[in-house]
């Protein structure tokens, strides 16, 4: 018959409450939130083109970016979505592309706004934004 003082149990208690504790920290470490992007465009423009080929780099480059793709012209789900969220952000812009990510709604596409782009989500990499379509 096994015989264990109550002082041995408290130590083996202690240890494997330990193990949990530590597997759990590492379990999180390990798993990364999804950053979204929202990206708002429409046929025909260029600028548009140059962000989707922007955002492609920015998927692979990194991983736990969610990009979500709204293409408005013919889609009329698409453009209320592109509304509402510009009110959320209480922007008015008055052309494409559009793109929304953490705190920042960017309008345009050129050199500067894909280094906004990559800022920002580098922002929320590392301090877990949510989601730009709840943005109050």
């Amino acid at each position: 018959m096994l015989y264990f003082s109550m002082k041995s149990i408290k130590i083996i208690i202690f240890f494997i409450v330990l193990t949990v504790f530590i597997f759990n920290s590492f379990a999180q470490a390990g798993q990364k939130k999804s950053v979204l992007l929202y990206f708002f465009w429409r046929q025909g423009c260029p600028y548009c083109a140059k962000e989707k080929e922007f955002l492609s780099l920015m998927k692979k480059k990194y991983p736990f970016l969610e990009i979500k793709d709204y293409e408005i012209s013919y889609n009329p789900a698409s453009w209320q979505l592109f509304q509402t969220m510009a009110n959320s952000y209480k922007i008015s812009p008055k052309g494409v592309p559009v793109t929304f990510v953490g705190d920042n709604a960017l309008v345009g596409f050129s050199e500067k706004t894909g280094m906004q782009i990559e800022q920002a989500i580098k922002y929320c990499i590392k301090n877990s934004c949510e989601d730009p379509l709840y943005k109050k």
